[in-house]
Protein backbone atom coordinates (compact mmCIF):
# COMPACT_ATOMS: atom_id res chain seq x y z
CA UNK A 1 0.00 0.00 0.00
CA UNK A 2 3.01 2.65 0.76
CA UNK A 3 3.56 2.43 -3.59
CA UNK A 4 0.07 2.49 -4.20
CA UNK A 5 -0.73 4.59 -7.12
CA UNK A 6 -4.59 5.40 -7.30
CA UNK A 7 -6.65 7.93 -9.39
CA UNK A 8 -8.72 9.83 -6.74
CA UNK A 9 -11.95 11.22 -7.61
CA UNK A 10 -12.17 15.31 -6.96
CA UNK A 11 -12.72 16.18 -3.26
CA UNK A 12 -10.50 13.33 -1.91
CA UNK A 13 -6.59 12.96 -0.71
CA UNK A 14 -4.68 10.17 0.99
CA UNK A 15 -3.15 11.29 3.89
CA UNK A 16 0.25 9.28 4.60
CA UNK A 17 1.76 8.14 7.66
CA UNK A 18 4.61 5.71 8.53
CA UNK A 19 2.00 3.30 9.38
CA UNK A 20 -1.72 4.24 7.98
CA UNK A 21 -3.00 6.13 5.16
CA UNK A 22 -6.08 8.17 5.84
CA UNK A 23 -8.60 8.89 2.98
CA UNK A 24 -10.06 12.31 3.15
CA UNK A 25 -12.93 14.47 1.28
CA UNK A 26 -11.06 18.10 0.56
CA UNK A 27 -12.62 19.57 3.28
CA UNK A 28 -10.59 17.82 5.67
CA UNK A 29 -13.49 15.13 7.21
CA UNK A 30 -12.23 11.22 7.73
CA UNK A 31 -13.77 8.98 5.39
CA UNK A 32 -11.75 5.79 6.28
CA UNK A 33 -8.10 4.76 7.40
CA UNK A 34 -5.98 2.05 5.81
CA UNK A 35 -3.20 0.27 7.11
CA UNK A 36 0.06 1.04 4.80
CA UNK A 37 0.69 -2.22 4.93
CA UNK A 38 -1.81 -4.80 2.93
CA UNK A 39 -4.73 -2.73 2.28
CA UNK A 40 -5.36 -3.17 -1.90
CA UNK A 41 -6.57 -0.01 -3.88
CA UNK A 42 -10.23 -1.49 -4.40
CA UNK A 43 -10.71 -0.76 -0.35
CA UNK A 44 -9.99 3.13 -0.74
CA UNK A 45 -12.41 3.13 -3.98
CA UNK A 46 -14.99 1.20 -1.96
CA UNK A 47 -14.79 3.49 0.38
CA UNK A 48 -15.37 6.72 -1.66
CA UNK A 49 -18.38 4.66 -3.01
CA UNK A 50 -19.94 4.09 0.19
CA UNK A 51 -19.12 8.01 1.46
CA UNK A 52 -20.74 9.51 -1.69
CA UNK A 53 -23.96 7.31 -1.07
CA UNK A 54 -23.95 8.75 1.90
CA UNK A 55 -24.89 12.47 0.49
CA UNK A 56 -23.18 15.33 2.02
CA UNK A 57 -21.23 15.25 5.41
CA UNK A 58 -22.23 17.14 8.26
CA UNK A 59 -21.99 20.56 9.18
CA UNK A 60 -18.64 21.77 10.36
CA UNK A 61 -17.95 23.32 13.48
CA UNK A 62 -17.52 27.04 13.87
CA UNK A 63 -14.50 27.52 16.05
CA UNK A 64 -13.49 30.45 18.23
CA UNK A 65 -10.13 31.13 19.60
CA UNK A 66 -9.12 33.73 22.84
CA UNK A 67 -5.75 34.84 22.57
CA UNK A 68 -6.09 37.39 25.23
CA UNK A 69 -5.11 36.71 28.52
CA UNK A 70 -5.19 32.55 29.18
CA UNK A 71 -6.11 30.72 26.03
CA UNK A 72 -9.32 29.52 25.62
CA UNK A 73 -11.25 27.89 22.44
CA UNK A 74 -15.01 27.44 22.07
CA UNK A 75 -16.53 25.03 19.70
CA UNK A 76 -19.89 26.80 18.60
CA UNK A 77 -19.79 28.64 21.71
CA UNK A 78 -18.78 26.13 23.81
CA UNK A 79 -15.42 25.73 25.77
CA UNK A 80 -13.37 23.08 24.54
CA UNK A 81 -11.04 21.35 27.28
CA UNK A 82 -7.66 21.74 26.53
CA UNK A 83 -6.09 18.86 28.51
CA UNK A 84 -2.50 18.53 29.76
CA UNK A 85 -0.53 17.50 26.29
CA UNK A 86 1.49 21.10 26.44
CA UNK A 87 3.03 20.20 22.85
CA UNK A 88 -0.06 19.15 21.33
CA UNK A 89 -1.60 22.62 22.58
CA UNK A 90 1.42 24.41 21.76
CA UNK A 91 0.97 23.18 17.93
CA UNK A 92 -2.55 24.24 18.47
CA UNK A 93 -1.66 28.09 19.01
CA UNK A 94 0.46 28.18 16.49
CA UNK A 95 -1.25 27.07 13.82
CA UNK A 96 -4.66 29.14 14.78
CA UNK A 97 -2.14 32.44 14.89
CA UNK A 98 -0.38 31.60 11.64
CA UNK A 99 -2.90 29.92 9.65
CA UNK A 100 -2.91 32.02 6.92
CA UNK A 101 0.35 29.63 5.66
CA UNK A 102 0.91 26.12 6.48
CA UNK A 103 3.91 25.39 8.62
CA UNK A 104 6.62 22.45 7.79
CA UNK A 105 7.24 19.79 9.86
CA UNK A 106 10.51 20.31 9.70
CA UNK A 107 10.08 23.86 11.77
CA UNK A 108 7.99 22.35 14.76
CA UNK A 109 9.84 19.67 15.12
CA UNK A 110 13.00 21.92 15.07
CA UNK A 111 10.76 24.54 17.73
CA UNK A 112 9.08 21.82 19.96
CA UNK A 113 12.24 19.11 20.09
CA UNK A 114 15.54 20.50 19.52
CA UNK A 115 17.76 18.11 21.33
CA UNK A 116 16.39 15.02 19.53
CA UNK A 117 17.45 13.46 16.42
CA UNK A 118 14.90 12.85 13.57
CA UNK A 119 13.55 10.20 14.04
CA UNK A 120 12.58 10.52 17.78
CA UNK A 121 11.71 14.26 16.52
CA UNK A 122 9.05 12.97 13.75
CA UNK A 123 7.85 10.43 16.19
CA UNK A 124 7.12 13.25 18.76
CA UNK A 125 5.38 15.03 16.47
CA UNK A 126 3.45 12.59 14.85
CA UNK A 127 2.07 11.71 18.36
CA UNK A 128 1.27 15.60 18.99
CA UNK A 129 -0.41 15.68 15.88
CA UNK A 130 -2.52 12.45 16.86
CA UNK A 131 -3.38 14.03 20.19
CA UNK A 132 -4.19 17.30 19.03
CA UNK A 133 -6.43 15.82 16.34
CA UNK A 134 -7.97 13.86 19.38
CA UNK A 135 -8.18 17.33 21.16
CA UNK A 136 -10.21 18.76 18.96
CA UNK A 137 -12.47 16.07 18.00
CA UNK A 138 -14.09 16.87 21.45
CA UNK A 139 -16.32 19.18 19.72
CA UNK A 140 -19.58 18.53 20.31
CA UNK A 141 -20.86 19.66 16.62
CA UNK A 142 -19.21 16.77 14.68
CA UNK A 143 -16.48 13.75 15.99
CA UNK A 144 -15.77 12.68 12.60
CA UNK A 145 -13.77 15.94 11.01
CA UNK A 146 -10.64 16.48 10.90
CA UNK A 147 -9.51 20.21 11.47
CA UNK A 148 -5.51 19.33 10.70
CA UNK A 149 -3.87 18.48 7.75
CA UNK A 150 -0.79 17.56 6.37
CA UNK A 151 -0.07 17.97 3.09
CA UNK A 152 3.34 17.16 1.15
CA UNK A 153 4.98 17.66 4.57
CA UNK A 154 3.28 21.27 5.64
CA UNK A 155 0.39 21.11 8.32
CA UNK A 156 -2.68 23.39 8.01
CA UNK A 157 -5.88 23.55 9.28
CA UNK A 158 -8.26 22.56 6.70
CA UNK A 159 -9.80 25.56 5.20
CA UNK A 160 -13.30 24.29 5.27
CA UNK A 161 -13.57 24.94 9.39
CA UNK A 162 -14.82 28.20 10.33
CA UNK A 163 -12.11 29.69 12.44
CA UNK A 164 -12.22 32.97 14.27
CA UNK A 165 -9.91 35.22 16.67
CA UNK A 166 -10.34 37.85 19.05
CA UNK A 167 -7.14 39.53 17.27
CA UNK A 168 -8.31 39.74 14.13
CA UNK A 169 -11.68 41.18 15.79
CA UNK A 170 -9.55 43.51 17.67
CA UNK A 171 -7.23 44.49 14.88
CA UNK A 172 -10.54 44.93 12.79
CA UNK A 173 -12.32 47.45 15.29
CA UNK A 174 -8.78 49.19 15.46
CA UNK A 175 -8.49 49.91 11.73
CA UNK A 176 -12.04 50.61 11.81
CA UNK A 177 -11.56 53.70 14.53
CA UNK A 178 -8.66 55.04 12.83
CA UNK A 179 -11.27 55.32 9.30
CA UNK A 180 -13.95 56.28 11.34
CA UNK A 181 -11.35 59.44 13.07
CA UNK A 182 -9.93 59.88 9.75
CA UNK A 183 -13.55 61.03 8.20
CA UNK A 184 -14.11 63.28 11.30
CA UNK A 185 -16.99 60.59 13.18
CA UNK A 186 -15.56 60.94 16.46
CA UNK A 187 -17.99 58.71 18.12
CA UNK A 188 -18.25 55.79 15.92
CA UNK A 189 -14.37 55.72 16.22
CA UNK A 190 -15.06 55.71 20.00
CA UNK A 191 -17.39 52.97 19.91
CA UNK A 192 -14.92 50.75 17.80
CA UNK A 193 -11.99 51.50 20.60
CA UNK A 194 -14.64 50.57 23.03
CA UNK A 195 -15.50 47.11 21.71
CA UNK A 196 -11.53 46.66 21.32
CA UNK A 197 -10.51 47.53 24.47
CA UNK A 198 -13.00 44.88 26.08
CA UNK A 199 -11.37 42.50 24.15
CA UNK A 200 -8.08 42.83 25.72
CA UNK A 201 -8.47 40.56 28.80
CA UNK A 202 -5.09 40.45 29.17
CA UNK A 203 -1.41 40.14 27.59
CA UNK A 204 -1.78 37.93 24.26
CA UNK A 205 -0.76 33.99 25.20
CA UNK A 206 -0.21 34.87 28.94
CA UNK A 207 1.36 31.16 29.33
CA UNK A 208 3.39 31.75 26.47
CA UNK A 209 5.51 34.97 27.57
CA UNK A 210 8.81 33.89 26.95
CA UNK A 211 8.74 32.01 23.36
CA UNK A 212 10.27 33.88 20.91
CA UNK A 213 7.08 33.73 18.23
CA UNK A 214 4.65 35.26 20.89
CA UNK A 215 7.05 38.55 22.08
CA UNK A 216 6.66 40.82 19.07
CA UNK A 217 2.71 40.33 18.48
CA UNK A 218 2.67 40.65 22.76
CA UNK A 219 4.12 43.82 21.97
CA UNK A 220 2.17 45.11 18.91
CA UNK A 221 -1.14 44.56 20.98
CA UNK A 222 0.05 45.87 23.97
CA UNK A 223 0.83 49.06 21.96
CA UNK A 224 -2.41 49.05 20.09
CA UNK A 225 -4.35 48.74 23.17
CA UNK A 226 -2.90 51.76 25.08
CA UNK A 227 -3.42 53.35 21.79
CA UNK A 228 -6.72 52.91 21.93
CA UNK A 229 -7.28 53.70 25.95
CA UNK A 230 -5.50 57.26 25.20
CA UNK A 231 -7.71 58.12 22.37
CA UNK A 232 -10.55 56.99 24.42
CA UNK A 233 -9.43 59.25 27.49
CA UNK A 234 -9.07 62.44 25.32
CA UNK A 235 -12.82 61.93 23.43
CA UNK A 236 -14.29 61.44 26.71
CA UNK A 237 -12.33 64.27 27.89
CA UNK A 238 -13.47 66.87 25.00
CA UNK A 239 -17.04 65.25 24.55
CA UNK A 240 -17.48 65.86 28.89
CA UNK A 241 -17.27 62.53 30.16
CA UNK A 242 -14.56 63.29 33.08
CA UNK A 243 -14.89 60.32 34.78
CA UNK A 244 -14.96 58.10 31.98
CA UNK A 245 -11.96 59.41 30.74
CA UNK A 246 -10.22 59.28 34.01
CA UNK A 247 -10.81 55.30 33.90
CA UNK A 248 -9.27 55.15 30.54
CA UNK A 249 -5.93 56.99 31.86
CA UNK A 250 -5.54 54.83 34.75
CA UNK A 251 -6.31 51.73 32.63
CA UNK A 252 -2.87 53.21 30.38
CA UNK A 253 -1.03 53.58 33.33
CA UNK A 254 -1.53 50.26 34.34
CA UNK A 255 0.58 48.96 31.51
CA UNK A 256 2.93 52.00 31.58
CA UNK A 257 3.19 54.18 34.34
CA UNK A 258 5.48 56.40 32.70
CA UNK A 259 2.89 57.47 30.23
CA UNK A 260 3.51 60.99 30.48
CA UNK A 261 0.07 61.99 28.11
CA UNK A 262 -2.19 60.15 30.64
CA UNK A 263 -0.40 61.68 33.59
CA UNK A 264 -1.59 64.89 32.28
CA UNK A 265 -5.11 64.35 30.49
CA UNK A 266 -5.53 63.47 34.66
CA UNK A 267 -4.59 66.63 35.87
CA UNK A 268 -7.04 68.24 33.22
CA UNK A 269 -9.80 66.47 34.29
CA UNK A 270 -9.47 67.09 38.06
CA UNK A 271 -9.22 70.49 37.40
CA UNK A 272 -12.18 70.38 35.13
CA UNK A 273 -14.41 68.29 38.37
CA UNK A 274 -12.57 71.17 40.65
CA UNK A 275 -10.21 68.48 42.41
CA UNK A 276 -7.42 70.66 41.85
CA UNK A 277 -5.36 69.22 44.55
CA UNK A 278 -5.59 65.91 43.06
CA UNK A 279 -4.61 67.12 39.63
CA UNK A 280 -1.02 68.97 41.72
CA UNK A 281 -0.42 65.37 43.43
CA UNK A 282 -1.10 63.59 39.96
CA UNK A 283 2.39 66.05 38.82
CA UNK A 284 4.29 65.08 41.64
CA UNK A 285 3.85 61.07 41.21
CA UNK A 286 4.26 61.75 37.36
CA UNK A 287 8.01 63.49 38.47
CA UNK A 288 8.77 60.78 41.06
CA UNK A 289 8.40 58.16 38.24
CA UNK A 290 9.92 59.43 35.74
CA UNK A 291 12.61 60.14 37.51
CA UNK A 292 12.89 56.60 39.16
CA UNK A 293 12.39 54.92 35.92
CA UNK A 294 14.62 57.07 33.62
CA UNK A 295 16.11 59.63 35.75
CA UNK A 296 14.24 62.18 34.07
CA UNK A 297 11.63 65.59 35.18
CA UNK A 298 8.23 65.59 33.25
CA UNK A 299 8.27 67.07 29.43
CA UNK A 300 7.80 71.12 29.22
CA UNK A 301 4.17 70.72 28.44
CA UNK A 302 3.50 68.77 31.71
CA UNK A 303 5.63 71.13 34.00
CA UNK A 304 3.82 74.58 32.16
CA UNK A 305 0.18 72.97 33.38
CA UNK A 306 1.70 72.16 36.66
CA UNK A 307 2.65 76.30 36.59
CA UNK A 308 -0.51 77.12 35.53
CA UNK A 309 -2.56 75.18 38.28
CA UNK A 310 -0.07 76.92 40.59
CA UNK A 311 -1.25 79.87 39.69
CA UNK A 312 -4.74 79.57 39.84
CA UNK A 313 -3.91 78.55 43.44
CA UNK A 314 -2.07 81.67 44.29
CA UNK A 315 -5.02 83.77 42.67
Amino acid sequence: MQGLSLELPTGYYLERDPDVLVLRRRDGSMVGAFSARGAAPEAVKRAIEESSRGGAPARRPALRARFFGHFELLCDGEAIHLGRNGKALAILKYLLAHRTRPISQDHLMGWLWPESNLKKARWSLNSAIHGLRKLLGGCPTSSDVNYVLLEEGYYHLSPNVRVATDVEEFDELYERGRRSERADRAEDAAACYEEAVELYRGDYLLEDLYEDWTMVERERLANAYVDMLDRLAVYYLESGQLRESVRACYQVLEKDRCHEDSHRLLMRCYVRLGQRGRAMRQYRLCKRILGQEYGTAPSPETCSLYRDLLGDESD
